[in-house]
């Protein structure tokens, strides 16, 4: 597929982001470019809003539009909250979960454009976890 060939993006209305029901609950995320490069860094932050249509956050790093990126969103109680979707133990106790999201737009904001205010599009989120989100943002 080449480059700009993907619409999908254009017809993407942001207010199913900002205008979800409590989606501007603040929980910390670590973002990495989605790819098989090796120097895969992740950069920490924290969401403006969040629904299970996509995501909305602040940055300093520099993405852009078309980006695919890896997002853990760190969920306060995730796993205790999971259980109650799932029939299933862990030995481990997870405190994220994954979600792949496409860089929607990516505008400078602040002083010297030096931070970035990043919309995604959710392109991929377990069911049960998108339960869990929806859960927790009803909670208020």
């Amino acid at each position: 597929m080449g480059q700009g060939t993907d619409n999908s993006d254009r017809g993407f209305d942001v207010e199913l982001i900002n205008k979800y029901p409590r989606s501007n609950r603040r929980l910390s995320v670590n973002i990495a470019r989605y790819g098989i490069s090796i120097d895969n860094k992740e950069e920490s932050g924290q969401t403006v809003h969040i629904s299970p249509h996509g995501i909305q956050f602040r940055s300093v790093d520099n993405f852009s539009e078309g980006d695919l990126l890896k997002v853990h969103v760190n969920l306060p109680n995730y796993w205790e909250r999971k259980q109650r979707f799932v029939d299933y133990g862990r030995i481990d106790t997870p405190n994220d979960f994954k979600i792949l999201v496409k860089v929607v737009s990516s505008e400078e904001i602040g002083k010297r454009g030096k931070k970035k205010m990043i919309i995604c599009r959710t392109v991929n989120m377990d069911q049960v976890d998108e339960q869990v989100l929806k859960a927790f943002l009803q909670e208020g």
